[in-house]
């Protein structure tokens, strides 16, 4: 799989990234500016044309203040609002990369959230933390990428 800047396949694998990045059992702050970190390998032209201006603006607010000083990453301020907000934004739009979520009910499968929805409310707008990660970790699993418990266990090597 080509994951070079421009291909068809680096926008997801930044994405992927990112929501990993959020998913780790550090504090909120610390989960957003790594996932930044990732997602500044983007440019708008690496995503599809409906999604640039959403992506431009959530990069805007994820680097308002700068990433790093000149030692270290650090975390800048954040409300719990405003960070679950900027979390479900990245994992909106990982998921319109991926195509959307499938009913699994249907029975021709197909994207509940086309494409052409980018703008839309979220279909992650109304549920609770532990439904939005099992919802990730499922679509996770549907694409391939295997994510076990201890993953965001801080103390084991990586």
């Amino acid at each position: 799989m080509d994951t070079e800047p421009g291909s068809p396949h680096y926008a997801k694998q930044k994405f992927c990234e990112a929501v990993y990045a959020l998913i780790s059992a550090s504090p909120i702050d610390w989960r957003l500016t790594y996932a930044a970190g990732h997602l500044m390998f983007l440019q708008p032209r690496d995503l599809p044309a409906g999604m640039r201006d959403d992506f431009e603006n959530l990069l805007r607010k994820l680097t308002r203040i700068p990433l790093s000083s000149a030692r270290a990453p650090m975390p800048r301020p954040i409300s719990e609002d405003d960070a679950l907000e900027l979390a479900k934004a990245i994992l909106s739009m990982f998921t319109q990369l991926l195509g959307g979520l499938v009913d699994d009910q249907a029975i021709l499968a197909a994207p509940i959230v086309e494409r052409e929805e980018v703008g839309t409310p979220s279909e992650f707008e109304n549920m609770r933390a532990d439904e939005i990660e099992a919802a990730l970790m499922k679509m996770l699993a549907d694409h391939g990428v295997e994510v076990s418990a201890g993953d965001a266990d801080e103390e084991k090597p990586r």
